[in-house]
């Protein structure tokens, strides 16, 4: 019998199974996935305790929200809710601890919600008036949501058109047509009657009734009609702007008859000027923040009615030109300056003695004895003058207001005070040459009101003569100024508007001349803006310098010439006519084929308006047959962003901007005094 060898027996050894390798195995595999499991287990609990939180932070956010909707909606429909109702508190709880309802029309269970509303910013209403709506939303846990929203009140210079009757008691029906386009937001009260010869709406339109004649308008943004009504401001809420005017020095008493504030009682008058304050400085203009300023002239009792190319006066069909010291032309008084002469003046001795030096500066003429420098000279009829052969007048002809400087000779006679002598203007103080320089502060038609207040050094420097009667605009040069003028009666407007300005009359605005920015609208630099609020009207002077006169008969057809600068009337302003309207005096009657529009023939021109019109009735300005103006209306976006100081708003409210808070130790009666409006 064979015995195995060693050898053979260990590696039989080697090939039998351990004992226990495979329970090891198993053990760890079942560790392992074990502990898969618990990872398993963990990473679903995670994501459903995130899913809930994400779901609870939704649920909350969306509270808040829908609160904030409830809380904007209560404030515009109760503006009163955010009058401070006593001292130290400075927000209204109109939610508290409310249950809200979801979409799904259950209960937001576990979530409660308080809103807090009050005004914030600066209650002056200077740049507009603000509130604020906060909105907390908390679980039973105490996580919380909290919003807030800041609302701005709506403007009302935000519209382009803004009536609230279109049509006057007895009147025909207003149309809008004729291709009219306007650009900004128009609202009206009552229906908007659309003309078969179309209109273009570039924004928003809405209103109290109905469109009629929709399907002649193109609307780019719609329309929406049968709109809750909007209110014209009220006499009570306008009352604190003479207020807010007294406090900048520029409260003024006018001299109008308060029994009848209408165009046709005028005697004071507002110029808006602008200057260059380093006019050494070649290039320099006259649109920076301080070299805004205006001036108040005081007519006479009396001129008012005796003067057409200065107030409106009693009106004539054709208009006719009533003085020839307001009217004349300009003549060369040295070879490189130009004078302007009254045509009551051109038949005199001293008048052809300092134009024929003039026109022989110039090289013209050859130095000819003054006896015989007659030929146009020799006459003070306009119709001569405007006729005459160049060099001597022909299209340089136009029309001052009283008080202008370039008037000297009229402003400088009976009833005029030298303020140096304190007597009387000799003649060769009187007999000149009407310039931009030839200031006169107490004149025969009226005087120039003294600021009360020392001009500063720079304006005395640019402006010696006259430095004394321009107030500042800007608080560069009176620390006070807010912004807004009143008068007490009626007044009239003209000139260069640099800053921002709210003119509150309780007479009617009667508008004289060309009324424009330094910083012209149409370039997009919000810089200047002004506001027009009258108790009565907005109304375009029927003067000589708005409409064509009649300056002589020929085989009785009507001779008539433009005497403005432009034959066209500019206007930049947001106006608004609490009394009646915008409307242009005696719109139906003077020449209708002297000027044009665009190439349109009519009697007066274009009204170019950038800014908007709002008016209690909608006002006439011409006819189709070619009477009056044609419209040439322009929206100034500016006034939207930045509307006049202190401008009335509409009361309904507009979202400005949304901003989160912590909710970690949030008290809304600390958060609110952080916002504590400021006087």
């Amino acid at each position: 019998m064979l015995t195995p060898s060693r050898t053979s027996t260990h590696r039989q050894e080697a090939r039998r199974p351990r004992r226990g390798a495979a329970l090891v195995f198993v053990m760890v595999f079942v560790i392992a996935m074990a502990a898969l499991a618990m990872s398993s287990i963990f990473m679903a609990s995670n994501a459903n305790l995130l899913a809930k939180s994400y779901d609870r932070e939704r649920d909350l956010k969306f509270a808040a929200e829908a609160a904030l909707a409830i809380g904007k909606s209560r404030v515009n429909a109760d503006p009163s809710i955010l009058v401070m109702r006593s001292v130290g508190q400075l927000d209204t709880l109109i939610l508290g601890q409310q249950t809200l309802t979801g979409a799904d029309g259950n209960p937001m269970a576990g979530i409660k919600v308080n809103v807090y509303v009050g005004p914030t910013g600066s209650t002056s209403g200077q740049h507009g008036r603000f509130s604020s709506i906060v909105a907390e939303a908390r679980d039973q846990r105490g996580n919380g949501f909290i919003r807030r929203l800041e609302l701005t009140q709506e403007s009302f210079a935000k519209f382009a058109y803004w009536s609230n009757q279109e049509n006057a008691t007895g009147a025909g029906t207003i149309y809008f047509g004729g291709a009219d386009e306007l650009w900004g937001p128009v609202w009206s009260n009552d229906t908007i009657n659309i003309h078969s010869t179309t209109a273009l709406f570039r924004d928003d339109v809405g209103t109290a009734w109905v469109v009629n004649g929709a399907t002649y308008g193109t609307f780019r943004k719609g329309y929406k009609e049968r709109q809750k009504p909007i209110a014209l401001p009220s006499t009570a809420m306008l009352a604190t702007l003479p207020t807010i005017a007294t406090s900048s020095g520029w409260n003024f008493v006018t001299n109008a008859n308060v029994a009848n504030n209408t165009e046709t009682s005028l005697r004071d008058r507002i110029e808006f000027v602008a200057f260059d304050l380093t006019p050494l400085v070649p290039g320099g203009d006259s649109t920076d923040l301080n070299e805004g300023f205006f001036r108040i002239y005081n007519g006479r009792a009396g001129a008012d009615t005796a003067v057409r190319g200065d107030w409106p006066g009693v009106a004539t069909s054709p208009p006719v030109i009533g003085n020839v010291n307001f009217c004349g032309d300009f003549h060369w008084i040295s070879a490189t300056q130009q004078g302007f002469y009254p045509a009551s003046q051109h038949n005199t001795a001293w008048f052809r003695t300092q134009t024929r030096d003039g026109y022989v500066q110039r090289g013209v003429l050859t130095n000819t004895p003054a006896t015989n420098f007659a030929n146009a000279h020799s006459t003070s009829s306009l119709s001569n003058i405007l006729t005459a052969a160049p060099p001597h007048g022909e299209k340089s002809a136009r029309c001052f207001l009283a008080g202008d400087p370039h008037l000297v000779w009229i402003d400088r006679g009976a009833g005029a005070v030298n303020p140096l002598g304190g007597g009387a203007y000799t003649s060769l103080q009187r007999e000149k040459a009407g310039t931009d320089t030839t200031f006169t502060p107490n004149g025969a038609f009226g005087s120039w009101l003294a600021s009360p207040a020392v001009p500063n050094a720079a304006v005395t420097a640019a402006r010696p003569r006259d430095a004394q009667y321009l107030f500042p605009i800007d608080r560069g040069f009176n620390s006070n100024a807010k912004g807004v003028i009143h008068m007490t009666g009626n007044v009239g407007v003209s000139g260069t508007v640099n800053g921002r300005i709210t003119l509150y009359t309780k007479g009617s605005i009667v508008l004289l001349d060309d009324l424009r920015y330094a910083n012209d609208p149409v370039k997009g630099v919000c810089r200047d803006i002004l506001g027009m609020i009258s108790d009565r009207d907005v109304v375009i002077a029927d003067n000589a310098l708005n409409d064509p006169p009649v300056v002589s008969t020929v085989s009785s057809n009507p001779f008539y010439f433009s005497l403005d600068e432009s034959k066209d009337f500019y206007v930049h302003s947001v106006m608004m006519a609490l009394g009646s309207s915008f409307r242009v005096q005696n719109y139906n009657s003077g020449p209708n084929n002297v000027n044009d529009c665009n190439g349109t023939n009519n009697g007066r021109g274009c009204i170019y308006l950038s800014g908007g019109i709002i008016q209690n009735v909608r006002g006439a300005v011409g006819l189709a047959s070619g009477e009056g103006y044609q419209k040439r209306y322009s929206y100034d976006r500016c006034a939207v962003v930045n509307p006049p100081p202190y401008f009335p708003t509409t009361g309904r409210f507009m979202e400005n901007r949304y901003i989160e808070l912590d909710p970690a130790g949030f008290n809304h009666t600390r958060y609110f005094s952080s916002l504590t409006p400021n006087p």
